[in-house]
């Protein structure tokens, strides 16, 4: 049996903070198991979380010089963990934090140089792990669903609901996967304008009332429309979804109350006409225990949540598997989940 341990990060549109999963991978065969051996998520300070909220509108020179300072602060984070932990994992795998992601453009960019974490860490870093599938004609996303194959292929579907949510699943012999609907980022926007950073277990949005009106606005965006394969931008939520719903004469608990009805109602239909049924829940919204009722409610699927800590961490996890793969040459990137030409083995390898 092959043994392989790496350092996994992961920041959301969510905007929570940065993820890290210090996880060890076991090889049997053409079997993997996993174990998150230590996992912590790192509050944004403020300044870097009003720069990322705020970086649509930022120049190239400053984005540029933002790439190396949050690769530093990355490294930095990383440096402290490990020490902490009395740890040094074979290698690091960063996802950094998407400010533009525009497949159709040809480009996506994640903010965090691989570059500079591996000079801060003295270890083998991979990151940029879109880029190369966009260029073979792909979506560059979701990349989760190699994880999802290989690590919990158990169940029928596998759902993640962070600041966007995305679901993948087996269909014809394939992995398949796309970005459903804007979730976290919608409802966290939603409940800092009654002062909290979020809605904890989605009692703010239990008290609403349903408002049609603006669930049929909702549905009604063109992104529902689109084909398949498809992806979803954080531009878009920030400059088509969050207007419609500001811009929309309610309550904020109606608001929210509504869009919670919405992203429920969207996975049911992503699920229709697919497996059984069986869904692994995680990401932030899985803490959510009223979307998590709406979501059986709405689908009728039988939701499996696990423990909170593969909850919180399963994407850091597989973007520490991802990196795995790659530093063994191998696929971590599906073709049949992004459209792309062909699979391929993504992410860019630095060296200290």
């Amino acid at each position: 049996m092959n043994e392989y341990t790496a350092l996994g990060l992961m920041s959301g549109s969510s905007l929570d903070g940065v993820d890290l999963a210090f996880c060890r991978f076991f090889e049997d065969g053409q079997s993997w198991q996993y174990r998150i051996v230590f996992a912590e998520t790192f509050s944004y300070p403020n300044e870097w979380k009003q720069f990322l909220k705020n970086s649509l509108h930022a120049g190239g020179a400053e984005l540029l010089e933002m790439d190396v300072e949050f690769g530093n602060y990355l490294g930095d984070l990383i440096n402290k963990f490990l020490k902490q932990h009395q740890i040094k994992p074979d290698l690091i795998a960063i996802h950094g934090h998407t400010l533009f992601h525009q497949p159709a453009r040809g480009f996506s960019f994640q903010l965090g140089s691989g570059r500079a974490v591996a000079i801060k860490t003295g270890i083998e870093t991979i990151s940029d792990f879109r880029n190369k599938d966009i260029l073979l004609g792909g979506q560059g996303a979701p990349l989760v669903p190699i994880g999802d194959e290989m690590l919990f292929g158990r169940y029928d579907f596998c759902l993640n609901i962070g600041g966007i949510a995305n679901i993948s699943f087996a269909e014809n012999g394939n992995r398949v996967a796309l970005d459903v609907c804007p979730a976290n980022q919608l409802l966290n926007y939603l409940s800092l304008q009654l002062g909290k950073p979020f809605d904890k277990g989605g009692e703010i949005a239990r008290k609403g009332q349903f408002i049609p009106a603006l669930f049929d606005l909702l549905n009604a965006h063109w992104f529902y429309r689109s084909g398949f394969p498809k992806s979803l931008n954080n531009e878009t939520v920030q400059t088509e979804f969050i207007p419609l719903v500001d811009n929309f004469e309610a309550s904020v608990e109606d608001k929210m109350f509504t869009v919670v009805k919405h992203i429920a109602f969207q996975i049911a239909q992503t699920g229709k006409g697919h497996s059984s049924g069986k869904i692994l829940a995680t990401g932030g919204g899985a803490h959510n225990k009223f979307l998590m009722e709406m979501i059986r409610k709405e689908g009728g699927f039988e939701l499996f949540i696990p423990k909170a800590q593969l909850v919180d961490f399963k994407e850091a996890l597989i973007f520490a598997f991802m990196g795995v793969l790659r530093h063994l040459g191998r696929t971590n990137c599906l073709a049949s989940a992004t459209g792309a030409r062909h699979n391929t083995s993504a992410g860019i390898i630095f060296y200290p």
